[in-house]
């Protein structure tokens, strides 16, 4: 047994189940996480180094390009080098999944938006959405605070859920620090944002492929113990085929109810496709979207140390072999 847990890849199988353990039962506060100061400082950086609409949209791309690389590289690496120089890296491998793997804040935040849906708190409503999407709320109807909430967790899930586990599959926990860090970037340096449009492009085209391989994953493992004829049904029937509204069809068109549709950026309308199902959103929806997502969770996740063990055991094999 011991000789097993000395084999790196049966170690990442432990460290992917204490972060995903963790994330379940505990939330790291928002205030000491280090997440937050990294939100903080891509949004100082983006302000300092942002040039003013004046210049071309190639001094844009530059800056935005050196901005990120300015910013991330060294932290990547010295965490890189730590982790090689170190006597036990397993551990610090699981501090870095577990700030990583920060789904549960987005899942707290849609418990309380429940809450207070269900006491008709529309204000606090609106505030607590504020807090996990990047649209204007104050104009939302209960119907588009349902929706805009639902969309919201369904893609975090995908995108920041998925995508740590994926990348640490794939590269380990520096892959899916490089990958975490470079989706904050995308996310602080919003495209909507009138300023930002051409200095966040750069980053952004990056993560928009990023993020495909781990989306697919998560809609597998959705369509695994769902209604997958209904959720494909919806994506061959949107007229929409971007990434996001083909994503929202998936999961609308499973659960039976309508997404997307027009969504305020910097006071500015956009006038998205609706998609996915036919009824429009109720409470009982949401209550379902967050079961069926973490029901997702946990597919995932099976998937991930399926595949680790499958690493390990071929490792393990070939070892003995040579």
């Amino acid at each position: 047994m011991e000789a097993l847990l000395t084999q790196s890849a049966y170690q990442s199988v432990l460290v992917l189940w204490l972060a995903v353990v963790l994330d379940a039962v505990w939330r790291w506060p928002l205030s000491s996480h280090p997440l937050t100061l990294m939100r903080y400082l891509v949004r100082q950086m983006g302000f300092k180094v942002l040039p003013s609409l004046s210049y071309s949209r190639s001094q844009h791309y530059i800056s935005g390009s050196l901005a990120a690389i300015v910013l991330l590289a060294p932290l990547i690496v010295c965490l890189a080098i730590l982790i090689y120089m170190a006597q036990y890296p397993a551990f610090f491998e699981a501090v870095i999944m577990v700030a990583l793997l920060d789904f549960a804040y987005q899942r707290h935040q849609f418990s309380k938006i429940l809450k207070t849906v269900g006491k008709n708190k529309k204000v606090l409503t609106r505030e607590t959405v504020d807090t996990i999407v990047a649209r204007e709320c104050t104009q939302l109807t209960d119907v588009g605070i349902a929706k805009a909430a639902i969309e919201s967790l369904w893609l975090k899930f995908l995108y920041l859920y998925c995508g740590v586990i994926f990348y640490f599959m794939l590269a380990g926990p520096i892959g899916a620090l490089t990958y975490r860090l470079l989706l904050l970037t995308s996310w602080q340096w919003h495209y909507r944002n009138p300023k930002m449009v051409h200095f966040a492009k750069p980053v952004r085209k990056l993560v928009s492929l990023l993020v495909v391989p781990p989306a697919l994953l998560g809609c597998v493992a959705v369509l695994l113990f769902t209604h997958p004829v209904k959720g494909i049904r919806a994506v061959k029937r949107s007229k929409a085929r971007d990434k996001t509204s083909l994503l929202l069809a998936l999961f609308g068109g499973i659960q039976n109810i309508q997404l997307g549709g027009p969504a305020f950026y910097h006071g500015r309308k956009y006038r998205y496709p609706r998609v996915g199902g036919a009824e429009q959103v109720k409470y009982s929806d949401m209550i379902r979207s967050k079961r069926t997502i973490v029901g997702a969770m946990a597919v995932v996740t099976a998937i991930a140390s399926v595949f680790l063990l499958l690493v390990a055991v071929q490792t393990q094999t070939l070892s003995e072999v040579f």
